[in-house]
């Protein structure tokens, strides 16, 4: 199965939904506490391969002048997994854009939980499952961008939730990885089934649109889901 030839960097991807010199980042740097020398490698090695220092990014922007929280994954770092450090991200960003009363959009992109931290990184799942359930119970919108690949338990949770959905043309969006699949039952994966362009064919993603689209399909939802309490300020 193949999916976009080239994975855009995660800022890349941020600079073309959002206005313009709008994006604010709201992370607080991360050190490195791990006592696993292998993992610690690891991720100095994703630091400098990405210039970020953990696989997620949250943050505010405009996506045509209406203030939005943002939270994203690079897959370049770890695989976009999630483990401690990130999910604790992401449940800081979902809460505070509940506070602040900002739809959110998330973009997604990753393998799922970070084995090399084992339980404690499902856990995350759960923390950041429960943050965007208070989000949308607290009348805000909710919107994900699936991107190349989407699997795991990210997919099983925050990437599931969303009021609305659209996908990466081409995305690979599917729990188990053809890899994962592969080494499980010793056979390749249906071919066409784990795509973007399958799962709104049977209803289980709304649009599959390629990023330069989002900011006009945004809109148009946050104009429709925002009673604007926060979101022209």
């Amino acid at each position: 199965m193949t999916g976009p030839s080239d994975r855009e960097p995660v800022l890349q991807l941020i600079e073309a939904v959002l206005d313009g010199g709008s994006w604010r980042t709201w992370d607080e740097p991360v050190p490195v506490t791990t006592r696993d020398p292998g993992y610690r490698a690891d991720l100095e090695r994703a630091r400098e391969r990405t210039g970020l220092d953990e696989s997620v990014i949250t943050g505010e922007g405009r996506i045509r002048g209406r203030r939005v929280a943002v939270v994203a994954c690079e897959f370049r770092f770890l695989a976009g997994s999630i483990g401690v450090a990130a999910g604790e991200r992401l449940v800081r960003a979902v809460e505070r854009a509940t506070a602040e009363r900002l739809p959110l959009l998330a973009a997604p992109a990753s393998g799922g939980t970070r084995m090399q931290e084992g339980t404690v990184a499902f856990v995350q799942m759960v923390k950041v499952t429960a943050a965007i359930a208070g989000h949308k119970a607290a009348g805000l919108p909710y919107l994900v961008y699936l991107r190349h690949p989407t699997t795991g338990g990210v997919l099983a949770s925050w990437g599931s939730l969303g009021h609305l959905t659209a996908a990466e043309p081409g995305a690979l969006i599917g729990f188990l990885g053809p890899r994962v699949h592969r080494a499980l039952y010793g056979e390749e994966f249906p071919p066409g089934v784990q795509t973007a362009e399958n799962l709104l064919a049977h209803g289980l993603v709304d649009a599959v649109l390629p990023a330069r689209e989002l900011p006009a399909v945004v809109a148009d939802a946050l104009d429709v889901l925002c009673d604007d309490t926060a979101g022209a300020a």
